[in-house]
């Protein structure tokens, strides 16, 4: 199982608190994560998830599509 963060930065490089963020899979059979939102460095932390590529959306709007592995943990910035 992989666990990793999604970190919402501004143009600073600044953590943005409360922005919600949501996982779309490409594997059919998992579907999108339930939403969480950004603590107050800007941090969501996903854990327990098959290893895999994601679609991260950002209150709504699609950052991307990224490739996570069970490598003790990675940090997306968007």
């Amino acid at each position: 199982m992989a666990s990793f963060d999604v970190r919402v930065v501004n143009d600073d490089q600044e953590g943005i608190r409360g922005a919600r963020v949501v996982l779309g899979f490409t594997s059919v059979l998992m579907g999108m994560t339930d939403e969480k939102y950004t603590d107050s460095d800007g941090y969501a932390e996903f854990d327990r998830y098959d290893e895999g590529e994601v679609e991260v959306f950002v209150d709504g709007s699609s950052y991307g599509n990224y490739l996570y592995e069970n490598d003790g943990g990675i940090t997306i910035t968007i």
